[in-house]
This record gives C-alpha cells, structure tokens and sequence, in this order.
C-alpha cells in the first residue's frame, strides 16, 4: 500500500491567516513543497517537527483517499476541533506521541480535513510531527480574506462551553472555535489567526503584574519561547485588551499611549487592513466607562494621525438569555452575539457577504 506523507517538514514554518503558500522565513528541507498541508496561524518547525501553542492554530490538509492519519505530541492536555468535510468533532489528545486516525472510509474520495487547537498555551505546546494517507495530498486551497485577533481570556474561548458562570477554568471547557472572530471568519470564509492569553492586559494582567503582558507576548511564535515574529498584513484586525487592564478599579496611566502604539504597529505590517478596538462584555461599571473611555483615546490618537479605517467595537450582552459561562466568561451564545456585531460592522465597514 502506498502512504504520502509530510516527511520531510519545513526547518521554520509560519504560514500566517492570509498569507498564500510559504512566508520569506520558512525553509524546507528536502522536497520544496508541503504535498497537501497548509498550516494557519504561527508554528515553530525543527527538522521534521512543527510545534504550536496558540489557540485557533489550525492544520488543513485536501486528499484524494480512504483515510488520514495524524501524528500529534502534546502534555494530554490540550484538544482539538476536527472539521471533516463540514462534519466537526473533538478530539481529546492523550500525552505524548499518537497517531489520531481523523478519517476513515472503504472508498477512495476527496476529502478536506482541518484541525483547529481548542486550547490555549497554558496547556502546553502540540508537536505536529507527520500525516499520512493512503492516497495522494492535493494543492492547498489558500482563503482570500484573513482576520487577526489580539486579544485576553476572551478571544481564546475561555469557559465558552461551561454551564454556568459557577465552573472555573479549564481546558475541557475552552474552545476557541466558538470565540466570535473564529465564528465571523468562517461566515466570510476567511482565515483567523488569534494571539490570545487568559488573564492577560495590554500593560497590566489580571493578577497586577505588569511582565509578560500582551505587550510582549503577541510577537512571539510560541508564547513559551522568545522567538519574534512580524506579523502578516491581514484584511480585519482585531484588538480585543482592556479588560484585565482595567478591572479591579485599575487605571494604567501610560495604557493610552501603549495602546496608539500597538495600533501603529499593527497599521505598519496591514496597510490596509480594517482595525477595530473592542471592549466589553466583560468589565462593569466605572471599570467599563474607564476602559471605553481609554480605548477611544487611543483610537482618537490614531485618527488625528490620520488613521481612517479604525474604529471602536463595545461589545455587549444579549439580553433575556443565559449568556455567560465559567466565571462570567461569555458562552457559546454570548460569544455568538458579539460575533453578530463585529459581523455587522465588517459588513459595513468593507461591504463583505457571507459566504454560502
């Protein structure tokens, strides 16, 4: 029986969200073609291993055959979402190296299978380390629209799957496939990257610490490795930081001035990109009012600098629903309301339809 696989793998991979085929760091050892594998999102590849940690990392891969096989390394934490021709499971990982059959029939077919990291980097890193099938890999089929996400707790889906607002934190019940940017971006048929950590702020973490903030970590490759990355011109890019800024009655003096910067910097990689600033629904009261309040500063900041396609999103709660999971997290409903919102101003802001 013949079996196509990934090996030989990339030496440094980074296919980010809108990106056709490789970007100008990725190298590859041996065979200059990934034979069916698009990889979305930021990976970090050694020799025949591909290693990712962010939430929303995605592998896509188009077949002509009976079945996949997927060769995964992970601590046992983490899960994944598998899309199989439109049909989508989980898959639970177990520790250490498996192979995960994703796909299974008695008759050769096309097929399309993606697999989507439900978790966030505290759960530990996943090493890709081969795919195999018994048929032959097809060309990737790139996406013309693409959105990045820089965001907290929120955007990675924390407690998304939870019950109630009573559970705590865990990975059972994170799922980044349900955050409302992965929501809208598979509605306009678009790729999403998210660079997203739990309890983080822009210049103040939840917890009051003021290192390893969002300010540091969305350039890295792995949030677990110094390793830096520019990021890709995108087509909407989404801020979604604040609220662990703010909460608690904090008020970071220099939060205005740090927040124009990243949104100058995010304009110098995406000239063309839409950005939005989102806030909400996660901060009440005066903490709300001061964070809307220090957004739009850092918006008005861009603006007078002659900024035009920017604005600012308050996202916020549907109401006569249950709409909050573990510890007031917004749940699959929430997060689908705010997803209608953004859907509604990108619609518009740059006259997009959903795709059929």
């Amino acid at each position: 029986m013949k079996v196509a696989g990934l090996r030989p793998f990339l030496i440094a991979v980074l296919a980010a969200a809108g990106l056709n085929g490789l970007t100008d760091r990725c190298a590859l050892a041996g065979e200059s073609e990934l034979h069916g594998a698009r990889l979305v999102g930021r990976f970090l590849a050694t020799g025949t291993e591909a290693t990712f940690e962010w939430p929303g990392t995605a592998i896509e891969v188009e077949f002509q055959g009976a079945w996949l096989d997927v060769v995964l390394d992970d601590t046992g934490r983490n899960s994944m979402v598998v899309d199989v021709d439109g049909s989508v499971s989980r898959l639970d990982l177990k520790k250490g190296e498996h192979t995960y059959r994703v796909l299974s029939d008695t008759v050769a077919a096309r097929h399309a299978v993606r697999l989507v990291r439900r978790t966030e980097a505290s759960f530990g890193a996943t090493v890709l380390k081969d795919i195999r099938t018994d048929g032959s890999f097809l060309p990737p089929q790139p996406k013309t629209r693409s959105f990045l996400v820089i965001g907290d707790s929120i955007s990675a889906g924390y407690g998304v799957e939870g019950k109630d607002a009573k559970c705590r934190f865990s990975a059972d019940t994170e799922n980044q496939y349900l955050t409302f940017a992965a929501v809208v971006a598979r509605r306009f048929g678009a790729d999403v990257t998210t660079l997203a950590a739990s309890g983080k702020g822009l210049v103040r973490n939840y917890d009051g610490s003021t290192n390893a903030t969002m300010s540091d970590l969305y350039t890295r490759l792995l949030p677990s490795r110094p390793d830096r990355e520019q990021l890709p011109d995108t087509s909407v890019i989404v801020v979604h930081l604040g609220s662990n800024d703010f909460s608690g009655g904090a008020r970071p003096p220099d939060f205005v001035a740090r927040y124009a910067d990243l949104l100058a910097q995010l304009r110098a990689n995406a000239p063309d990109a839409m950005i939005y600033a989102g806030i909400g629904p996660m901060l009440w009261g005066a903490d709300l009012d001061a964070a809307v309040s220090a957004v739009n500063k850092a918006v008005a900041v861009r603006r007078a600098a002659g900024e035009r396609k920017i604005a600012l999103i308050r996202f916020d709660s549907p109401r006569g629903v249950a709409s909050r999971g573990c510890d007031s997290h917004p749940n699959e409903i929430g997060q689908g309301h705010m997803a209608d919102e953004l859907e509604a101003r990108v619609k518009a802001d740059l006259g997009w339809e959903e795709t059929k």
